[in-house]
C-alpha cells in the first residue's frame, strides 16, 4: 500500500468552466481512487482563477500509483512506507507500462524527449563487449552501494557500431556504471550500422524510470529478483513522471499552435 498526499490545481479565464472541470476531476478520483479531500481553495486575485485541491490517496500496488502519476501529472508527496519491497518482475512490468505510455504519446501527438548528444566520450568498446567488472565489484555494486543489475536493450543507427554505442553512453546518466555492452546489426546492406545494442548497466531505481521514458528501450529486464524503494524514491519517481508528461504536453500544445 502506497499512501501519498496529491495536490491538484486548474487555472482559467473563466471562473464558471474552471469550477466545472475542476468539480468533475475531484469526483473522477473520488470515484476511481477513493480519493479524500483534505483541502479545496481558490484564488482569483491574479489574472487567472485558480482551483487547487489537497487529496490523501492510497495505491494498491507501485503499477496503479505509476499510472496514477502518469495521468493526472501528479504533485504529491509520498507518506508511508518509509521503504517499499517489489520483486524484479512487478518493477519489470512498471518499466514497460512506461515505456509504452510515452511510445503511445509520441505516436499520437508527434513528440517525445531527445536525448542525442553530441559530445561523444572515450570509452574502451573492446573491454566494454567482455564486460569491465568482476563477480566482487558487482557484488558490492549490488549489496553495498544498492544499484540495481540490468540489461536494455536500445534502437541504433549510425555510421559505425563504435559510434552509436558511445553515443548511447554519453547520453545516459553519469551515475549508471556500464558493465558490459552487446550489439547486434540488423542491416548492414548500405555500409552503416543498423541495430540493437544491449547494455548490462548498474543503477539507481529513479536511474531506469528516467531511461525508460527518454530512450524509449525496445526490452527491459532486472536481474534483481526483489527491489526495494525508499519513500524519496517513490516521490521522486512519481513527479518525475508527472513533470515529464507535463513537459511533453507542453510541446505537443505548442506544435498545435503553429
Amino acid at each position: 500500500m502506497i499512501e501519498t498526499i496529491s495536490y491538484q490545481e486548474l487555472k482559467g479565464n473563466d471562473k464558471q468552466i474552471v469550477d466545472e472541470k475542476f468539480e468533475n476531476l475531484i469526483a473522477e478520483l473520488k470515484e476511481t481512487y477513493n480519493a479524500e479531500i483534505l483541502s479545496n481553495e481558490s484564488d482569483d486575485e491574479g489574472e487567472l482563477y485558480t482551483k487547487i485541491a489537497e487529496l490523501k490517496i492510497k495505491f494498491e500496488t507501485i503499477l496503479d500509483y505509476i499510472k496514477y502519476c502518469l495521468r493526472y501529472g501528479a504533485d504529491l508527496d509520498v507518506v508511508s512506507p518509509t521503504k517499499l519491497k517489489i520483486s524484479g518482475n512487478e518493477m519489470g512490468n512498471t518499466i514497460l507500462y512506461i515505456i509504452d505510455f510515452f511510445k503511445k504519446f509520441a505516436k499520437k501527438y508527434g513528440v517525445a524527449f531527445n536525448v542525442y548528444v553530441k559530445n561523444e566520450i572515450d570509452a574502451d568498446i573492446n573491454a566494454l563487449k567482455e564486460g569491465v567488472y568482476d563477480e566482487d565489484d558487482i557484488y558490492l555494486m549490488e549489496s553495498e552501494e544498492g544499484l540495481l543489475k540490468i540489461k536494455t536493450v536500445f534502437e541504433g543507427d549510425g555510421k559505425s557500431e563504435e559510434i552509436i554505442i558511445k553515443k548511447i553512453l554519453a547520453s545516459l546518466n553519469p551515475d549508471i556504471v556500464v558493465n558490459k555492452v552487446i550489439t547486434k546489426s540488423m542491416d548492414e546492406s548500405k555500409g552503416i550500422f543498423s541495430g540493437l545494442v544491449a547494455i548490462e548497466m548498474f543503477c539507481k531505481p529513479f536511474d531506469i524510470v528516467e531511461v525508460a521514458y527518454k530512450f524509449l528501450p525496445v526490452a527491459i529486464s532486472f536481474e534483481n529478483a526483489d527491489i526495494e524503494l525508499d519513500i524519496s524514491e517513490l516521490q521522486d519517481i512519481g513527479n518525475d513522471l508527472g513533470g515529464a508528461v507535463f513537459e511533453l504536453t507542453h510541446a505537443a500544445a505548442n506544435m498545435n499552435k503553429k
